[in-house]
Order: structure tokens, then sequence, then C-alpha cells
């Protein structure tokens, strides 16, 4: 047995490389970002006090806590994964993503009771559930592309929360889960980026190939997005949310996060990203600009 375990984990080394230097970065500023439900002031007064404005915030929020469960169950499933594939620096990172979306489960399940309603049920919002399910994945690179559009997704929504700052808790939960978000569209790149390198030293048709894939199975995501906004449609234009704006917005944030970690990884394979244009893009994403 302990034989079998360590074949499976391919541990070659007992001390790991930890060579990866944006990898480690990331890691550690998500160490130093840290925070908790317990930080913020659940007390404060509530500014929503319609019965419909509530239910219909409680349906559109059903989405954004769905995908916070979807995203911890595929991250701590991922984790063991990078380790059986000797990626340490990315397992190190991965930890931290999965206690982000386990605060981001916590803080939508305690808004819930102070709002005193539930999210829709499965069966009244399989549109929901079908579009998390497309996302899942057991290899990284493609569980990425398609969490691409859920984390997207995710900050467009918080971004519109914050907003239109409809209660002064929903506002606070809004500002933290977009740092959280930032750090994750920023790991997605850094990620994404050395995979494609990789691709595009080996053969440039073999990293075309790579990025179609990609790019199709993004695809493939977004076309389940539809069909949760015309369930959420009324709730969405009720409390000012231009669906329309946000299907547009989304699709074109995913693709273009997609294309540029494909065109920095072709760049970095043929060597044409230079050394300075390497340490403003890496600046960039460790500072939260992706």
């Amino acid at each position: 047995m302990p034989g079998n375990f360590f074949e499976r984990m391919k541990i070659y080394k007992v001390l790991p490389d930890l060579s990866k230097r944006r990898h480690m970065a990331i890691w550690h500023k998500a160490l130093r970002a840290q925070w908790s439900a317990e930080d913020l002031s659940w007390s404060a007064p509530m500014r929503l006090t319609s019965d419909r404005t509530l239910s219909g915030l409680a349906r559109v929020l059903t989405p954004i806590l769905m995908g916070e469960q979807a995203a911890l169950y595929s991250v701590s499933g991922l984790i063991p994964i990078l380790g059986q594939n000797s990626e340490v620096e990315s397992q190190f990172y991965l930890t931290t993503w999965a206690v982000d979306e386990a605060r981001h489960t916590e803080l939508f399940t305690r808004f819930y009771q102070r709002i005193g309603r539930e999210p829709l049920p499965i069966r009244r919002f399989p549109s929901g559930y079908m579009f998390q399910s497309s996302i899942v994945s057991h290899e990284p690179a493609e569980w990425l592309a398609g969490v691409l559009v859920s984390e997207c997704l995710a900050k467009l929504a918080m971004e519109e929360f914050k907003r239109l700052d409809l209660d002064p808790v929903l506002s606070e939960i809004s500002r933290g889960i977009l740092e959280d978000e930032a750090r994750h569209l920023a790991f997605n790149h850094i990620y994404l980026e050395d995979r494609f390198s990789q691709f595009f030293r080996k053969d440039l048709k073999e990293g075309e190939s790579f990025g179609e894939r990609l790019r199709t199975r993004l695809r493939a995501v977004l076309d389940n997005v539809p069909a949760i906004f015309d369930t959420l449609d009324a709730d969405l234009k009720a409390i000012g949310i231009d669906r329309h704006w946000l299907s547009a917005r989304l699709a074109e944030d995913a693709m273009n996060r997609l294309n540029r970690s494909v065109d920095a990884g072709a760049k970095m394979a043929g060597g044409s990203l230079s050394a300075d244009q390497n340490a403003r893009e890496e600046r960039g994403v460790l500072a939260g600009a992706f």
C-alpha cells in the first residue's frame, strides 16, 4: 500500500523545488490577504425592506452561491491532482483558493440568513446546476478555462452589487470577494501561460491546438449562461442589472483573458517577451490587474 501511494503521488524528491517565482509570489500574496466573515458588520441595519425585492435578490444570488460551492469542491479535488504531477507551487496556491471559496460560501449563507430568504432549489433552477456541471474537470487547464466564466461572472456581479450598494453588508462582501477574485484570475493567467508556453515550445501546432481546445471548452460553458439569465431576468431588471450588458461583458471578458494567456505563452516560448515586458506583466498579474 505505501508503495502504491508514492507511485500515485509521483514523488521524486522529498524537498520540492519551489522554483516557479510567480506562483510562489501569488501564494504569499494570498496568505497575507486572508480575512473572515467575522470581520464584517453583520449588525448594520438593512436598507432593503420590501418582501418582493428581498425575494428577488435571493434568487439573483443563487448562481453566485452555487458557484462558490462548486468551486470549493472542484478546487479541493484538484489539489491532490497537482500533487500527483509534482506541481507543488500551484498546489500551494490552490489551498488558499479553496479557503477563499469556503469563506465565500459562508458569507452568502449568512447573508441569506440576514435577509430571511433561501436560494432557489435545484429543481427550480436546473440551468444553474447545468452551468456549474459544465465547468467540472480533473484536468487543471481545462478546469481553469471553464472556471474563467464563473470567476468573471462573480467579478462582474460583485462590481454591480458594489455599485448598487443595496445593503451595507452585501457591499462589504462584494469588496472582499473582488479582492479574492483578482487573485484567482491572476493565478489562472499565470498557470495557463506556463502551460501554453510548454506546448508552444514542443510544437507550434500543438500549442495552437491546445488553445483552440480550451476556447471550445470556454464557449461550451458560456452556452449555459443564457438559460440562467432567462430564469432571473425580471429579478435582475428589478434591482438594476441589465442582463444583456452582463452577458456581453461576461463573454468578452472571459475570452479575452483566455486569449491573453495563450498569446503570453506563445511569446514566452518564442523568447519574444522581453525582460521588461515580462516584468511589467508580472507586476500587473500580482497586483490583481488580471
